[in-house]
């Protein structure tokens, strides 16, 4: 990633701000561009548009799926060096299970979550595994369990493994964990790793977007998973979105829980992505309990209730 105190990334600009942020090797940079000017004193120190078939190169190379919307260029900034991520990790990891993210690089039959790799036969095995393990609960068989059940179980599962660490890490430690850099295994249990290893700081803009940003950016990328599973079979994409709300809903009320200083702000950002193009829609904070957590009511049905004594989520539309 480093040559000197230089920092080589791919950045995807939108209109108003990088919206994708791909770290690579000073190997693949070399091999995508002549080599940056890292003795200038701007930032970023240099960059080159990537277009075209070298877009397409370096999205080969270095592992992502491009967005039709953004525009990419291969970067060169000054490296910032910042504590180890390690402690982070620990802390949020002890919230609950969902929290919890390995600090390793991926192994052999890991897959980026958001790049856009988790699609066609692994991720349809992956909802496989999922409807028969449904099938055990009731001494059934996998075939008893629908594919849209499955699959939307293991995509609400998924987002829920996702968004649940980078919203701890922005709103607990101001730390940006970067979703491009996590990946799932495609066999056996579900475990997320990431590629970060620096506690990098939130953008140093207003104090709930910042935290926003990151989170954002990973309901973002979990809509390519929702998008292969609609190219799979017959799941309905609201469903999905609905989903990934619900988990976002569920991990700021499990921070809040565990960390009650960190709850209004866990919960604003909510409040700010239910706004956003990918959530809006699909519910909305309607309340409080008896110990002051806000109370999330969705638009969809996850499905759960389709398989025997599943019964209807606390945020269910299905519920009086």
């Amino acid at each position: 990633m480093f040559v000197g105190d230089v920092e080589w990334v791919i950045e995807g600009h939108g209109p108003r701000r990088v919206e994708r942020r791909h770290s690579v090797s000073a190997t693949v940079a070399c091999a995508l561009a002549e080599p940056l000017d890292t003795t200038a004193d701007d930032e970023p120190l240099r960059s080159h548009d990537l277009v075209g078939s070298a877009l397409e190169r370096a999205a080969r190379l270095v592992g992502f799926t491009p967005h039709p919307g953004l525009e990419y260029r291969l970067c060169a900034h000054r490296a910032d060096h910042h504590p180890p991520l390690a402690p982070v990790l620990r802390d949020i990891g002890g919230i609950n299970m969902f929290f919890a993210l390995e600090p390793h690089g991926p192994a052999p039959g890991w897959e980026a979550v958001v790049r856009g790799g988790l699609t066609g036969a692994p991720l349809a095995a992956r909802v496989e595994g999922v409807r028969a393990r449904l099938a055990a609960l009731f001494g059934g068989r996998p075939g008893d369990v629908e594919w849209r059940v499955g699959a939307s179980l293991y995509q609400q599962g998924l987002a829920s493994r996702v968004l649940s660490p980078v919203l701890a890490a922005a709103v607990c430690h101001g730390v940006h964990l970067e979703p491009g850099n996590l990946f799932v295994p495609l066999d056996g249990p579900t475990a997320v790793r990431t590629l970060d290893t620096e506690a990098r700081p939130l953008d140093p803009t207003g104090e709930e977007e910042a935290a926003v940003g990151p989170v954002e950016r990973a309901v973002d990328g979990l809509g390519v998973v929702s998008e292969a599973l609609v190219d799979l079979g017959r799941v309905a994409p609201g469903l999905l979105r609905g989903n990934t709300a619900s988990a976002l809903a569920g991990a700021a009320r499990s921070l809040g829980g565990a960390r009650p200083d960190h709850r209004r702000r866990a919960e604003e950002v909510v409040r700010v992505l239910l706004e956003r193009p990918a959530l809006v829609g699909t519910g909305a904070l309607v309340g409080t309990d008896a110990h002051g957590s806000a109370t999330f009511r969705r638009t969809t049905c996850c499905l759960y209730h389709r398989i025997p004594g599943g019964g209807l989520c606390g945020d269910c539309a299905l519920r009086p």
